[in-house]
């Protein structure tokens, strides 16, 4: 190879490295999204032809259902074509989920690097700070285009596959949500810049899009903070609907989605190469800085209680998680009287099944309110497995052990604190509940609240149990995204389960089925059975490998 052309793959080496990275994920996106889609059309397009009066008749049917699930999902239009059904019903929950990928990527691709002390290296070899953030960016920007491709050839296949193609269509639909996802990455790379650390940033940003989506979907009950929505990314992607009949790419809204994540790289680029190494740009300085501690460095608190020092140093990001669930349980129960003029028209059908338990429409709100405290949860537990990474890239795990701390004891300190973590998101979204209801004057059931608060920890020692497997069996950083590949796979099971006529068992693998509905009822037996158990297999299987493999860890 030419001179010149080693000094080409040298200048693109960063773009590089970042799509190897991100190879993994892409790929779960394109083939599992891919296939999500094409299943979805299939089955809705059955649904539609086998439904009494057909198609006009559905729509008919499922429209004041979509009126009052709108914080969740919309805009619904055009539900009596299979084009405004597959967007309402897959494309809005696709956009959001995939901004939320973005976020994570973003707030990981400059501070996860300094995390792991990766970052210095990079910065040794002749790159300055602005051409990092350049070069993560364009890989990211290639990895977006990779998806997005993709999730539009899984739709416009399955469009194909029920016999009403539109290839240039599904193609362009997946347009919009790809620019909201450059959005996204934009939000979580600059808070990374503002924040304390990456698992801190994407918590934030995470939080921040959840609230912007159902700000786009609510903004007509917001009265006077109605103008929100032009501020919600979601408004633009919203904008491109081009499925619908009748409506089109919006170049207009195309090129906000693109200004606006322009200017959030741009911002981030300023703050990182003005704030110091491994530090958020403005920080309360000391008198007398105190003593940086070696990344090796294992304080006294470590070892004598794991659970409360991975607590300790991870509060942070959980309190950004659990700002995040605050936030938008505030923001369900706030539009609880608005939403219910809708629901009590058609309280008996109700998307996504909700428990028959509930006496009034009410309780059945607020049942769902309580449930999406599910992704906020998980957030918090892929957070702690990444610092369990860090800790094995960092020293920290070799310095435990030889204290010497036990194999046991490190992995239950972990799980522990995984479980703490998630009872506080549990109680930012109980107090985002309280907050809400107490504004609208809604009736809360104390011991429902409290099941949900025990439903919460549940559910994150059971993935802690899944973490601390994934963590012990694959390496580095590819733990973390193997962790958020099963976390997203198991919460579309319960999409696919129903429409794709499986058996009700596979339930069992969707972590909304396990979470069940404690504001109604008791977290059911065979359920919670299934949540300790993944996490006695999480002990079990993660100290093994710790004492076979401890580099594994």
């Amino acid at each position: 190879m030419s001179s010149s052309g080693r000094r080409e793959r040298g200048r693109f080496a960063l773009v590089l490295e970042t799509l190897r990275g991100q190879w993994v994920t892409a790929t779960v996106w394109v083939v599992g999204g891919g296939v999500a889609n094409a299943a979805m059309i299939l089955s809705l397009k059955r649904e539609m032809d086998s439904f009494p009066g057909g198609a006009t008749a559905l729509a008919a049917s499922v429209l004041p259902a979509a009126e009052a699930m709108r914080p969740l999902r919309w805009p619904a239009e055009r539900l009596d074509t299979l084009g405004g059904y597959t967007t309402y019903h897959n494309l809005t929950l696709f956009t959001l989920f995939l901004a939320i990928y973005a976020a994570i990527q973003g707030a990981r691709s400059i501070r996860g690097a300094e995390d792991h002390h990766v970052l210095e290296e990079i910065l040794a070899t002749g790159w300055s700070r602005a051409s990092v953030v350049r070069d993560r960016a364009v890989g990211f920007v290639l990895t977006a285009a990779a998806i997005t491709l993709g999730l539009g050839a899984g739709v416009a296949l399955g469009f194909i596959a029920a016999g009403e193609p539109q290839t240039a269509r599904a193609l362009q639909a997946l347009v919009a949500p790809g620019l909201g996802m450059l959005v996204g990455y934009g939000l979580g790379l600059l808070l990374a810049q503002l924040t304390a650390s990456a698992p801190s940033a994407a918590g934030l940003a995470s939080g921040l899009l959840v609230v912007a989506y159902v700000v786009e979907n609510t903004w007509e009950d917001l009265g006077a903070f109605a103008w929100l929505r032009y501020g919600s990314p979601f408004h633009y992607v919203n904008r491109s609907r081009t499925l619908v009949p009748g409506q089109h790419l919006d170049l207009a809204a195309s090129a906000v989605l693109i200004g606006l994540a322009g200017a959030l790289v741009l911002l981030a680029t300023w703050a990182f190469v003005r704030r110091d190494y491994a530090s958020a740009l403005w920080v309360v300085r000391r008198r007398t800085p105190p003593r940086t501690a070696l990344p090796g460095r294992v304080t006294r608190g470590l070892l004598h209680s794991t659970a409360a020092a991975l607590v300790l140093r991870g509060r942070f990001g959980i309190l950004a998680w659990s700002a995040g669930a605050f936030v938008y349980g505030t923001l369900m129960l706030f539009l609880e009287p608005s939403v219910l003029k809708m629901w009590s028209w058609f309280a008996t059908f109700m998307p996504g099944g909700v428990s028959p338990s509930a006496s009034t429409p009410s309780e059945q709100y607020i049942d769902v309110s309580t449930t999406l405290a599910v992704p906020f949860v998980a957030g918090v537990v892929v957070s702690q497995a990444a610092g369990w990474v860090r800790d094995l890239a960092q020293g920290r795990v070799e310095a435990v052990l030889a204290a010497p701390v036990s194999t046991a004891r490190l992995v239950l300190g972990r799980l522990a604190a995984a479980g703490a973590a998630s009872v506080i998101v549990g109680l930012g979204a109980l107090a985002g509940v309280l907050l809400g209801g107490a504004w609208s004057d809604v009736r809360l059931d104390a011991p429902g609240l409290l099941r949900v608060e025990g439903a919460c920890l549940l559910l994150g020692l059971g993935l802690a149990g899944v973490a601390s497997v994934v963590v012990a069996v694959f390496p580095g950083t590819l733990a973390v995204t193997v962790f958020g590949v099963v976390l997203g796979a198991s919460y579309l099971v319960g999409f696919l389960v129903g429409p794709m006529d499986w058996p009700a068992w596979v339930n069992r693998f969707s972590l909304v089925t396990l979470f069940g509905h404690p504001y109604l009822d008791w977290v059911e037996a065979v359920d919670a059975a299934v949540l300790g158990g993944l996490c006695v297999v999480g002990v079990l299987v993660g100290g093994l490998v710790v004492d076979r493999r401890p580099k594994a860890v």
